[in-house]
């Protein structure tokens, strides 16, 4: 006896003779069927470089590698950015590698290809802004720019590259707090009469 069906529901396609079912919704059982219950619907390159670690001074890659000081990753390859360290100025100030970054140590964006679609900024401990210079340089080679702290960027940059999207990543490692330092300062003066 065939099972019932739902009122006014016919597995058969409009127009087809009666007896033929219709089959565009059934699994394909030739084909392999997954023994898990889950499957990575995003699909990563196994040669996909991302950051499994944030360091306070460097970053620890899905290739095994850990890289000290500041990090640039396009198109899975990870270079070591040469930048000069947060310093801190006469005034007390510590200013953050990237408020003083040269457009020169980018310039390796505007060569690559296929050019990423977006750079994702780690400013350390806290966001931090680019300086003007750098900042006039990327949109002028149509790079979209988005701030973050290092942690929050690092997880933002691996989750859009598992997603398929071209996407770069500029960070300095997480133990770089410009806030916290000039904090720490200002207690300091305090407590010297």
């Amino acid at each position: 006896m065939p099972p019932a069906r739902a009122a006014g529901y016919s597995s058969r396609r409009r127009g087809a003779p009666r007896g033929q079912e219709d089959d565009r919704f059934q699994y394909d059982m030739k084909e392999p069927q997954l023994d898990a219950g889950f499957a990575n619907i995003y699909q990563a390159d196994a040669s996909m470089v991302s950051v499994t670690e944030t360091l306070a001074t460097g970053f620890r890659l899905s290739n095994g590698h850990t890289m000290y000081g500041p990090l640039l990753i396009v198109n899975s390859q990870p270079f070591s950015l040469k930048i000069p360290p947060p310093t801190m100025g006469k005034d007390g100030v510590v200013s953050n590698p990237l408020f003083v970054l040269d457009p020169d140590a980018l310039a390796l964006l505007q060569a690559v290809a296929p050019k990423p679609e977006l750079l994702i900024v780690g400013g350390g401990a806290t966001i931090c802004p680019l300086s003007p210079a750098a900042r006039s340089y990327l949109t002028s080679i149509g790079l979209g720019i988005e701030l973050a702290s290092t942690k929050h960027a690092t997880s933002t940059f691996d989750t859009l590259s598992e997603e398929g999207r071209n996407v770069a990543l500029l960070a300095v490692p997480a133990g770089v707090d410009t806030q916290q330092q000039q904090q720490q300062q200002q207690q300091q003066q305090r407590a010297d009469p």
